[in-house]
């Protein structure tokens, strides 16, 4: 089955996404993060189409991790505890990654189902959102998140 056409042209290396300079470019502040190795939970915010999904794909394969994705219209608190239980089963050296795309849709118990992951460390949380997260995200994932 052949990728999307989208799929096909993302770019792999962070210095290939356009736009974003002020972040992107060595020495500026999500760029800094991503070269250490040593990556915070993060929420991504912004419109559709300026490289959330795109940069959070190449956090994980610089980084190493295990990279599972979820969208925020269609998961589940049972699809978090599912992809936890992994660690269970496999081992990823680095830990699971987690892409929530349009967290804004979780509602604040799905929210609170994180914490106690993002806490323990199972997992580091890379969150998307085309909305102010400052009205739309759980206070507690806020705190514990770096917001660009």
């Amino acid at each position: 089955m052949n990728k999307p056409l989208a799929d096909r042209i993302r770019p792999s290396e962070l210095d290939d996404v356009v736009g974003q300079r002020h972040l992107l470019e060595k020495g500026k502040a999500l760029r800094s993060l991503i070269d250490s190795g040593d990556i915070p939970n993060l929420i991504f915010y912004g419109p559709s189409g300026v490289g959330k999904t795109t940069v959070a794909s190449i956090i994980a394969s610089k980084t190493n991790r295990s990279l599972r994705r979820l969208n925020g219209t269609t998961a589940s608190t049972q699809d978090i505890k599912d992809i936890v239980s992994e660690l269970d089963t496999f081992s990823a050296p680095n830990g699971i990654l987690l892409y929530l795309d349009e967290i804004q849709y979780f509602n604040k118990r799905q929210q609170q189902s994180l914490l106690e992951f993002i806490e323990n460390g199972k997992i580091t949380l890379i969150a998307s959102t085309t909305e102010n997260p400052y009205f739309y995200i759980y206070p507690a994932i806020l705190s514990r998140s770096t917001v660009f």
